[in-house]
């Protein structure tokens, strides 16, 4: 069985490999129909193509053949003419023999004669070219009869060099002994031909144009007779018979001429002016490639003179403008390249790329250079990723000036030897932060006048990750110094408030500054970038990414007051330590003088509300007042230095730490105990602290804020079905409040035993089951009792 009858076997099993399948068989059968039909197509359109191809060969072959046959024809009607010729006139043989040997004679003659002359011509030249002095920039007038005399002296030497190759070999260092001169003289002359060639330019631009033309005459008629000279070498290499037929029967004079190669070497020429013209142009300006590229402007105009100018001088065959644009191009490619290295200023790389792209701009677009002709590509089209190399270096240099700033602004926040500085309107502040914005600001700016977006945007992102690091860094080193300070406050250097409130106002500054670089750098100064919905939906991650940088600064600012608000309650914990136990009872509370409980404002039998306290006259309670002097001691400090902004989020976190430190202390304290007795100092306490934070803030916020200290009072005094209702009220204002408070406060009620405290509390979950299992995000102070 044959390989292809049994792959189809083995196809057909797989179809049909159930019983099932027997009822597909029509179905199959039509698909393997449709498969066939479509592999038959393919087929047929294989074979006939190279049917096409075969047929197509086939005709050329025969072509091939007729000509074969023709050329044949005629090569043999040529070897009869030869023979009839010879035929024809008696003798011919001899005739032809001596005919040769008279040319013979003659050529020898002509060498002597040429021989005995060479000196006197070669004076004859010389003079002609010190006349013109070999200043190619001079009229040169003898320069078409020096050529002229001087190739008629090459074309003789070369002859006679081809008359005496089967000479001995002193005959041929005789020979050239007599041409050393010459061949000096020639040297001289072409050496006058390629510095012409090197400064085309420069000469038609002194008005010589005379020169170039009479120049381009020398070189074009020079490569015809190279091109002839050519032509008969490839015919006499493929055709030994023909050369041997030309060298017996005609004069072979002209045809052993020495190849001038001008038109080879004027490219070369070329290239060497260009060369040279680059060359002066960078060491006119060592060490300074900004300045370089600045004064690259002639590089197009040449290029344009060129086109313009000296295409009218020249055989348009030459095509002298590509060669020009060829040597141009190449030397710019080297100099480009020679400047983008790995220790380029970014500032340097972004004038490259700019460079580069405005000088393929005006080649293309202006001179009509076909962009085939510029290759190399300048930079070898790595102009994107110069562009990230020069994000790169700017966001490296970002980093290395945003790292020597922090390593002297945060060893000056740890030492504080000095005072912080201190504006016009006595706010502290840091020194470096100024100076950090100003550069940032240079670097954006910089970035903007790449022409990309995605550099901005990448410097911008760098901007960012700066200064997030940044007030990261100042976050950790001011909640550093402050636990420093708590641990051992004779241990620290003095003026940590004063340095805490710099820190602050500068993250405020800080977010003014990023605040600027929006509106200013963003959503102006890169609004010309946007060129695109891509470029636009970059524009707005940029400014998100600053906004984000401005919240960093604004909670940066918040962590620094909370941290000068905590020195505060750390240096009173000795003091709050001392409430709702027996100390605080015995500061001298006089119940009957409290206007609380002269004139209440509330039904009787309920519970005193803050508005009541705040009305009565301040009682002697040294706890309390000591609170209260210390606050003020800090205030005094921070009314007069910190951001005004700042100031009324500082008296906000004070207000609720101290809540917090007072309410938390019914637990906290060893031997809290709350007794009827409890309402008049709470009274007292509320009569001191409520006039102190209602001078600063709003007093409606802090009456809301008072709300758990009233709360604490019903609490200390109701029954059962009061503390149910007060716990609804409570959590009313304070929806986070844990249900824990409630029973502390229960707790350390004297007049409730352990059975009546969980009879209490049953109550208070049954009625709030449901709010008590649900829950609640942290939105008040009261979510920070037992934080």
């Amino acid at each position: 069985m044959s390989e292809s009858s049994g792959s189809a076997i083995s196809s057909l099993a797989d179809l049909l490999r159930y019983p099932d399948d027997l009822a597909k068989v029509s179905s199959i059968k039509e698909r393997l129909m449709r498969d066939k039909a479509a592999i038959d197509l393919q087929l047929k359109s294989s074979v006939q193509t190279q049917l096409d191809v075969t047929t197509n060969g086939l005709k050329c072959l025969l072509d091939a053949k007729s000509l074969t046959a023709e050329l044949g024809d005629e090569l043999e009607k040529l070897d009869k003419l030869f023979s009839l010729a010879q035929t024809m006139v008696p003798g011919f043989t001899k005739v032809n023999r001596v005919s040769t040997v008279r040319r013979n004679f003659t050529a020898v003659e002509d060498v002597m004669r040429n021989l005995s002359e060479l000196p006197k011509k070669l004076d004859q030249i010389e003079d002609m070219i010190d006349a013109d002095g070999k200043d190619i920039f001079g009229p040169m007038t003898n320069f078409l009869a020096v050529h002229h005399q001087l190739s008629k002296l090459r074309d003789f030497r070369d002859q006679a060099a081809y008359q005496a190759s089967r000479a001995s070999d002193d005959v041929q260092r005789t020979l050239a002994k007599y041409f050393v001169r010459l061949d000096t003289v020639t040297a001289d002359f072409d050496g006058i031909i390629f510095d012409i060639a090197q400064n085309l330019l420069e000469i038609l631009r002194e008005g010589n144009s005379s020169l170039i033309v009479r120049w381009a005459k020398v070189i074009d008629l020079d490569e015809r007779l190279d091109t002839k000279i050519k032509i008969w070498n490839t015919a006499s290499e493929s055709n030994r018979e023909l050369a041997a037929h030309l060298s017996m029967s005609s004069n072979p004079r002209g045809q052993r001429r020495t190849l001038r190669n001008y038109d080879d070497n004027l490219t070369e020429c070329i290239r060497l002016g260009a060369a040279d013209v680059f060359h002066n142009c960078v060491e006119s300006f060592p060490n300074d490639p900004s300045t370089l590229l600045e004064n690259l402007y002639w590089v197009t105009r040449d290029i344009l003179f060129a086109k313009t100018d000296l295409t009218k001088c020249v055989p348009d065959s030459w095509k002298i403008t590509d060669r020009f644009v060829a040597a141009y191009h190449q030397e710019m490619y080297v100099l480009l390249k020679s400047l983008v290295t790995k220790d380029t200023e970014a500032g340097l790389l972004l004038k490259i790329v700019r460079w580069s792209q405005k000088y393929n701009d005006t080649m293309v677009n202006d001179l009509k250079v076909p962009k085939s002709q510029l290759t190399p590509p300048l930079l070898d089209g790595q102009e994107d990723s110069i562009l990230g190399d020069y994000m790169r270096l700017i966001c490296r240099k970002i980093d290395e000036w945003m790292t020597t700033l922090a390593h002297s602004e945060y060893a000056e926040f740890v030492d504080r030897k000095q005072a912080p500085e201190v504006d016009p309107e006595s706010k502290y502040g840091l020194s470096n932060t100024p100076i950090v914005f100003q550069m940032l600001n240079q670097q954006i700016t910089v970035s903007i006048d790449s022409d990309e977006i995605r550099v901005v945007s990448g410097v911008i992102h760098e901007c960012k990750r700066q200064l997030v690091s940044r007030q990261q860094r100042w976050i950790s080193v001011v909640q550093t110094e402050v636990q420093r300070s708590n641990a051992a406050v004779d241990a620290v250097p003095g003026g940590l408030i004063e340095y805490c409130i710099a820190v602050a106002n500068d993250q405020v500054r800080g977010a003014d500054y990023v605040d600027t670089i929006i509106n200013h750098q963003i959503t102006t100064g890169a609004d010309a970038l946007v060129h695109s919905d891509t470029d636009r939906t970059v524009q707005s991650t940029m400014v998100q990414e600053l906004e984000d940088v401005m919240d960093g600064f604004i909670a940066t600012a918040k962590t620094c007051i909370l941290e000068i608000v905590g020195m505060a309650i750390f240096d009173l914990q000795g003091t709050f330590g001392n409430l709702f136990t027996l100390a605080w009872y015995s500061t001298g509370v006089v119940p009957d003088a409290s206007p609380v409980s002269a004139a209440p404002s509330t039904a009787p039998g309920a519970p005193p509300t803050v508005a009541d306290t705040a009305a009565a006259a301040a009682i002697s309670n040294n706890i309390i007042q000591d609170v209260v002097r210390t606050y003020e001691e800090y205030n005094a400090e921070l009314h007069d230095h910190l951001n005004p902004d700042l100031y009324v989020i500082y008296i906000d976190d004070l207000l609720e730490e101290t809540l917090i430190a007072y309410l938390s202390a019914i637990s906290r304290n060893k031997n809290a105990q709350l007794s009827a007795r409890s309402l008049d100092q709470i009274k007292n306490d509320v009569a001191v602290m409520y006039p102190f934070f209602s001078a600063y803030t709003d007093s409606e916020h802090v009456k809301g804020q008072f709300a758990a200290i009233e709360v604490l009072m019903a609490l200390v005094s109701s029954d059962r079905a009061g503390v149910v209702e007060e716990f609804g009220i409570l959590k009313d204002s304070f929806p986070d409040a844990p249900l824990k408070f409630v029973e502390d406060v229960l707790r350390a009620r004297d007049d409730l035993d352990s059975k009546s405290v969980k009879e209490y509390l049953e109550a208070v979950k049954t009625e709030y089951a449901v709010i008590i299992a649900t829950p609640v995000a942290p939105t008040t102070f009261m979510s920070r009792l037992y934080g």
